[in-house]
């Protein structure tokens, strides 16, 4: 039975009205479902049949029938009248003059020439009265006859308070033995002849809204954000963006975790398989994990190796994008790339039942005595140094399983990393190929970068 939301989805891409996002989601339904690509075949087939119907053409009188049609079921249009008020004709010549008007009509000329007469005799007076002489008919009073006389002295004016009583001044009593000057103070004490030096001020950065002198502010410290890499597939094919993958891996700190979004989780292992082998990468794939995807129960796989430089991992990249432009459509999205974090190291522990030692830096002896048995003794992926004798044996084990015509082998392993829901993961000691992994795996180099390759459906 197929759900109702794939059957809109199928209908929708028939129609051709679905958008990037859709076509994807359309892609991933009918990959899954075989009702799903059956029905989708016969709308189309549907589609075609219907779309490859010859067109009938309409008779030749359809459009006079139409027009008559509409001609009949048309009401006629009638015109209404317009009303009229009947109004009686006036002539203004034979309208009545009221009485009062024909009885006060012949006095306006004689208003008329009364007003213009006062206002002549008015103007003639205001301008004559203007330019007649300056001297008045009466003779202004002198300002000295008006004012009083100068008095030479002020008159007496008698107080109106009693003059006082005087009184005798009272005996004054003179002490012969007391001195009526007051003794002189005591001497001051001398002042040395000295400059009193202040200290210097000490500097202070003064506040203007007058509070205490503040502390002197520290340089400021920038931080440099660190933006992860994340990139399509398809962009790896460009020398700029190998470059960047490149330089992204040498960075410190030096395990990361990659992560490989792709459109189906098998496909997508099949595809990192075929470019593993181009690249020289051997896997051990579980076989409990082989089967899973078989039966659609991981949801996601991870690929652990320790023993290729960022410079391989580059060109491991660049295979699996020419692995995936074999297919149509592409099988892998994008890849993103970040450092491991504690929780992928706690992660990745219980995959592979052991600590991989992810933040642990192997120790490298010194540059000339390489080679020669003379270094000294290096320390292992835990920390705890070896003993001389431990590191012979491992150098002279290495001399006879490698010769020096063979190129190293470089291992990696592929088990369960998330399984679907009602499925379970399978136990590390159970795992052939991952004890087989772990007997192959050696000392790590100081150009090698260990990574967690996490293959994962997008979205």
């Amino acid at each position: 039975m197929i759900p109702a939301e794939h059957q809109e989805l199928i209908t929708a891409a028939v129609d051709g009205e679905l958008s990037a996002p859709e076509l994807r989601a359309l892609r991933r339904v009918l990959d899954s479902s075989a009702a799903a690509r059956s029905l989708y075949a016969k709308l189309k087939a549907d589609r075609d049949r219907v779309r490859g119907l010859s067109q009938v053409a309409p008779p030749a009188d359809l459009r006079a029938k139409i027009l008559s049609r509409i001609a009949s079921a048309t009401p006629a249009p009638h015109t209404a009248k317009p009303i009229r008020i009947a109004q009686p004709e006036t002539n203004p010549s034979t309208l009545p003059v009221p009485a009062f008007t024909r009885h006060y009509s012949g006095w306006v000329p004689v208003a008329v020439a009364a007003s213009l007469l006062l206002s002549v005799t008015a103007a003639s007076f205001a301008f004559f009265n203007s330019h007649s002489g300056s001297q008045p008919h009466a003779a202004k009073q002198p300002w000295s006859n008006v004012l009083p006389a100068p008095v030479d002295a002020p008159a007496a004016v008698p107080s109106p308070t009693a003059p006082r009583e005087t009184r005798p001044d009272p005996a004054v009593v003179v002490r012969v033995d007391v001195s009526p000057v007051p003794p002189l103070p005591p001497p001051r004490p001398v002042v040395p002849e000295a400059v009193a030096v202040a200290p210097a001020p000490r500097p202070a950065y003064h506040d203007l809204l007058g509070s205490r002198p503040l502390p002197k502010i520290p340089p400021l410290e920038f931080a440099h954000l660190r933006v992860p890499f994340l990139r399509t597939v398809v962009e790896l094919e460009r020398d700029d963006i190998r470059q960047e993958l490149t330089d992204e891996l040498r960075r410190d700190p030096s395990s990361f975790r990659l992560d490989l979004f792709v459109r189906d989780t098998a496909r997508g292992v099949d595809v990192f398989q075929n470019a593993a082998r181009a690249a020289g990468l051997t896997v051990f794939a579980d076989a409990a994990t082989v089967e899973k995807l078989t039966k659609k129960q991981a949801h996601s796989v991870v690929i652990y190796t320790e023993c290729m430089s960022a410079q391989e991992l580059t060109q491991l990249f660049t295979k699996i994008c020419g692995e995936d432009s074999k297919f149509s459509p592409r099988v892998c999205d994008s890849l993103h790339v970040t450092p491991v974090a504690r929780a992928d190291e706690n992660e990745l522990k219980l995959v592979l039942g052991m600590d991989a030692g992810l933040f642990k830096r192997p120790r490298t002896g010194s540059p000339g005595s390489i080679g020669t048995g003379l270094e000294k003794a290096p320390l292992d992926r835990y920390g705890d140094p070896k003993s001389v004798s431990a590191g012979t044996i491992d150098s002279v084990t290495n001399a006879l399983t490698n010769p020096p015509g063979k190129a190293p082998e470089k291992p990696a392993v592929l088990l369960t990393w998330q399984v679907a829901s009602g499925a379970t993961r399978t136990a590390p000691s159970q795992s052939a190929e991952l004890k087989h992994f772990l007997s192959k795996r050696g000392d790590r180099k100081p150009t090698a970068v260990p990574v967690i390759i996490v293959i994962r459906p997008g979205g």
